[in-house]
């Protein structure tokens, strides 16, 4: 059996479980972002991106990466952000109906990962 077939599987059988982690793992990492605990967010959002592979969650995975490059920047590690924009840049959809939004909220994330990149970098 095959690592996807495996995983489809995983989904059929627990992606509502999988689901509801990826929601509370999700609205965790937000509520600690937002009170600047940066470090906590930031893992509990990473568990959050690990477990959405398992799930049949609804929404995508691409506002749970457009947060955690937002944490990333918060907490002085744009080289980090930038990792997390590349690899939502390769899901993006432009079959989805929000793909206009979720480009353009990425391509603002990719700015300010930008500047920030230049300034560590003392350019």
């Amino acid at each position: 059996m095959s690592y996807e077939n495996f995983r489809q599987q995983i989904i059929e059988k627990n992606g509502d479980f999988f689901s509801s982690a990826v929601t509370a793992f999700f609205e965790k990492a937000v509520e600690l972002a937002t009170n600047e605990k940066y470090e906590e967010a930031l893992a509990v959002g990473n568990d959050a991106l690990v477990l959405v592979k398992y799930s049949n969650i609804g929404y995508p995975v691409v506002y749970l990466i457009g947060m955690l490059c937002q944490a990333y920047l918060d907490n002085d590690q744009p080289e980090v952000a930038d990792r997390f924009f590349r690899y939502g840049m390769t899901i993006l959809n432009e079959n989805d109906a929000t793909y206009d939004d979720d480009i353009n909220q990425f391509l603002d994330l990719k700015g300010i990962i930008d500047d920030e990149l230049k300034q560590k970098s003392g350019a």
